[in-house]
């Protein structure tokens, strides 16, 4: 079974996938995905440097994921461009590892911050949504990012909508508690997930 985690930024996707992982369940992130091309894979780097140019990278060449974040976090017309550089070659690399998963019949939480804006849907079997009251995003995104007021609601704003996005979800986990509940949610969540599918 492949399940997809998606939600709002600073909402929590990323521990419930490591809270899934630590359970056993095959760990698969998109922004890992991303980082690895943006950071290895010369054909992705040549195409950020010719759309945003040398002030995204460092003066020895490596990506500055803070100032490409600046501009396209600014700008929904820049936030395409790299959407279209990244997006068909994070899908191909996602497909490549959920098609060996489920040749194994092994079960993957596929974390996806854009699994609905992106058109990630089809490759999952259940999708759960991570939702969080908006001012703890903005506290999480202060606290753990440095980010100032304006840039945490510019980030969120950049996004779809939580209540759109849940819309999508076959499971809606609140994360507005303490970690320890948040994690507890996420296991009693996955095996409410696996006995929901035996039954259909």
């Amino acid at each position: 079974m492949i399940v997809g985690i998606t939600g709002g930024i600073a909402c929590g996707k990323s521990e419930a996938g490591k809270a899934l992982e630590r359970a056993g369940v095959l760990l698969l992130d998109a922004d890992e995905v991303a980082r690895f091309i943006s950071k290895y894979e010369p054909e992705t780097c040549d195409a950020i440097a010719k759309t945003f140019g040398d002030k995204v990278f460092s003066p020895y060449g490596m990506l500055d994921r803070r100032a490409l974040a600046d501009i396209v976090f600014s700008s929904p017309e820049e936030r395409v461009k790299l959407e279209r550089i990244l997006h068909p070659r994070i899908m191909e690399i996602l497909r490549a590892n959920i098609k060996r998963a489920r040749k194994r019949k092994a079960s993957i939480a596929l974390v996806a911050p854009l699994l609905i804006e992106a058109n990630f849907q089809d490759m999952v079997d259940v999708i759960w949504v991570v939702s969080s009251e908006e001012r703890l995003q903005v506290k999480r995104l202060k606290e753990n990012y440095g980010l100032s007021e304006i840039d945490a609601y510019r980030r969120i704003n950049a996004q779809l909508p939580l209540r759109e996005k849940e819309a999508y979800a076959d499971y809606v986990l609140p994360n507005n508690g303490s970690l320890e509940e948040f994690r507890n949610l996420v296991i009693e969540t996955w095996e409410r997930t696996l006995r929901e599918r035996k039954k259909k």
